[in-house]
């Protein structure tokens, strides 16, 4: 190298090593590729009057080679673009997330990307796709070459979370090494978009990456203290703090908690299915207020038979719960039948079809093909664009009332009974449970801790979304739990909906105030009814309360996941088989609509 160049002094060979000429880049923009050039030839200029290098800043590097324009992933016939050989690989892939694809990429690119690189999940983000293909690009990090097999990768916040974690971070873990993160922060530029940034080395051999790993992380400023304030012109958010801890290891999920990322899914906990999304109605004009469907009523009183009371996820935890709003819903019946209920019917058509020719006409592609979805939902335009059958036909089945909770909650999470007459809307996780036993199991520590290790964290950190294919299918159930200990469960899950009932008459804010007053000190009802609830719990599980309740799960996923596989017994969610008298532990609360 150094006799290549013929600009160095002898005594400064190490600096030598490293020109312009060994970096490289891909940009689809051709203008960032010219800057990326120019800032390259900078740099060089710099780093020599900075260092006080001996060495001649001209002739400047032709970087022509090194730099290109181009998709990084796939090239004109849509197979996979060869990436030049390297030692480190950094970058700052696109921040679309997965729904933004198509309608930003088209459907055409979008499919090629996903029979380029199979391996990456349908719903993972955008940027997903470059981690996965850095780390298959890098050659490992070996005793003989400890400098290779290094990225550093700024991505969605979303990387951390569901299948843009399994597709990214997890397949990273398998063969290396997270050895540096930022969990979350704003991003710096113009984007309104939160970031998490991995830095990894492709080995797992302790001896040739850091004992301790550093794990930064957003931090409330001390008082008077100056805040880092990204550049561009996005809104006051982005003023923040970073602090880091030093840990042992760092987990896809870019934390040092338990890492369950290894968790498998459970076949007995997906079939028979027990968890559902509530329906999408997919236009304002099928939902209703009390007046307007007293007036509906009025009007017509057999429509009564397709209105039902209809739940949000934010309603179930303010106030008392009930719902207020109604929706219109003529289930699967024929535009024909429909008709049947003519106030309803001329409401929906008056309302959602013209709608829904317009959006029909808007999706249309270059060739005048509609979308898919666009058809089905205008070719049944009188019914709700989701209306779940299945999930209503499971509810039919159950004593009453069913168990649901918001997809997207802040510790800590709760979980309610609610009447089967009520419709639950799509922020709504639903539960085809309808005793006690089940109920206090989902609303226990063991779960709770599960839902926040499993569950994709929003970009305020304190929101989480409940995914039924992390959360609940790799939940385990306790496996070998006696009679009188099912029974303590339930009746410890009735003490806390007891509690909290009787709380939320003296507590405005509904069951989120109520749940905020157990963060603060001293003694509270529910608080302990809770704290009954886990010792209740965690004895029927035979764990200990004294080691790690991630670890003691984790161990027990693999267990069950073992025993399936050896096609051995396991105990699936629910009211244990063998239980003599499961009516005892179905009761009548519930929340109701008014």
């Amino acid at each position: 190298m150094a006799e290549k160049s013929g600009r160095l002094d002898p005594a400064q060979m190490m600096f030598g090593f490293v020109t312009a000429r060994q970096f490289f880049g891909i940009d689809i923009n051709p203008f960032a590729v010219e800057l990326a050039k120019v800032t390259m030839m900078i740099a060089r200029k710099l780093a020599i009057d900075e260092l006080h290098i001996t060495e001649k800043a001209l002739p400047l590097d032709n970087l022509d080679d090194n730099f290109t324009a181009a998709d990084a992933l796939i090239d004109e016939l849509g197979n996979p673009v060869r990436w030049p050989p390297t030692d480190v690989i950094i970058g700052n892939p696109p921040f679309a997330g997965a729904k933004l694809l198509k309608p930003e990429r088209g459907p055409d690119y979008v499919n090629a990307v996903r029979r380029a690189y199979p391996g990456v999940p349908g719903m993972a983000d955008y940027c997903v796709y470059w981690f996965r293909k850095a780390h298959d690009h890098l050659r490992p990090c070996t005793a003989d070459d400890p400098v290779a097999g290094r990225a550093g990768l700024v991505g969605t916040q979303n990387i951390r979370n569901n299948q843009s974690r399994v597709g990214g971070l997890d397949y990273v873990v398998q063969t290396g090494t997270i050895v540096e993160a930022v969990e979350n922060q704003p991003w710096s530029g113009e984007a309104n978009v939160h970031v998490s940034i991995a830095n990894w080395v492709k080995t797992k051999d302790a001896m040739l990456s850091p004992s301790k790993r550093k794990l930064w992380f957003q931090a409330d400023p001390a008082p008077g203290s100056m805040k880092l304030h990204a550049r561009g012109r996005g809104p006051a958010e982005k003023a923040y703090e970073l602090n880091y801890q030093e840990c042992e290891f760092i987990s896809s999920s870019l934390n040092n908690n338990t890492d369950v990322s290894g968790a498998l899914p459970l076949k007995c906990n997906g079939s028979p299915q027990k968890f559902y999304q509530g329906i999408t109605p997919g236009h304002a004009g099928f939902v209703l207020s009390p007046g307007a469907r007293s007036d509906l009523l009025v009007e017509d009183p057999k429509s009564s038979e397709v209105v039902f009371p209809y739940l949000i996820g934010r309603e179930i935890v303010s106030a008392d719960g009930r719902p207020r709003r109604f929706v219109i819903d003529f289930g699967e019946r024929s535009v024909i039948d429909a008709q049947q209920f003519p106030a309803a019917f001329n409401r929906v058509q008056s309302r959602v079809l013209a709608s829904r020719i317009d959006k029909s006409e808007e999706g249309k592609d270059a060739q005048g093909k509609m979308r898919p979805h666009h058809k089905r939902f205008l070719d049944r335009w009188w019914q709700l664009s989701w209306s779940r059958s299945d999930m209503k036909e499971a509810i039919r089945g159950l004593r009453g009332r069913y168990l649901t909770g918001s997809r997207t909650q802040r510790w800590p999470f709760v979980f309610c009974f609610m009447d089967s007459e009520v419709l639950p809307g799509d922020k709504l996780q639903v539960f085809t449970f309808d005793d006690d036993y089940s109920f206090s199991i989902l609303q226990s520590i063991a779960h709770l801790a599960w839902y926040r290790a499993k569950a994709a964290r929003l970009k305020n950190e304190v929101d989480y979304n409940y995914s039924t294919e992390s959360v609940f299918e790799t939940f385990p159930w306790p496996q070998s739990v006696r009679h009188a200990q099912i029974e303590a469960v339930a009746e410890a899950g009735r003490t806390v909906r007891r509690v909290r009932g009787d709380a939320l008459s003296k507590v405005r804010g509904g069951l989120r105030a109520v749940y905020n007053l157990l963060s603060l000190p001293g003694n509270n009802p529910l608080k302990e009814a809770h704290a009954a609830l886990d010792a209740a719990v965690l004895t029927a599980y035979d764990f200990s309360p004294k080691k790690d309740l991630l670890a003691q799960l984790l161990a027990l996923n693999l267990e069950v996941a073992r025993r399936e596989q050896a096609g051995e017994p396991v105990t699936a969610p629910g009211i244990p088989p063998g239980y003599p008298d499961p009516a005892r532990l179905v009761t009548e609360d519930c929340i109701r609509a008014e």
